[in-house]
């Protein structure tokens, strides 16, 4: 492989930074059009807390696909998708948050 295919440059985030640039907030709806996705640094996320997020994230996960289709796309709250509906390669589950459509 040629090192453009291992290679990939996405944009980073500081969101350490009160105010973003124009310059910068074209250059992240680029790599959201491209990637989809972008790197952030200095949100203030400890490792412990991070550590223990990917931990719950597990052992939800692991449940068992009857446990997990109770919160599926057929009940009344929708939180889970399983493989194949959105993706071959995951699962999904949406907590509550901010509504970022509503701000967009």
């Amino acid at each position: 492989m040629s090192e453009s295919q291992n290679s990939v440059k996405l944009n980073i985030l500081d969101i350490s930074e009160p105010v973003l640039h124009p310059s910068s907030l074209s250059s992240l709806a680029e790599t959201c059009r491209t990637w989809g996705f972008f790197h952030i640094t200095n949100h203030g996320i400890s490792s412990d807390l991070y550590s223990k997020i990917c931990s719950i994230s597990k052992e939800l996960f692991n449940l068992p696909s009857e446990t997990k289709l109770k919160l599926g796309p057929f009940s009344s709250t929708r939180t889970y998708t399983p493989h194949f509906i959105a993706s071959p390669f995951f699962e999904s589950l949406r907590v509550s948050g901010p509504n970022f459509f509503a701000h967009a």
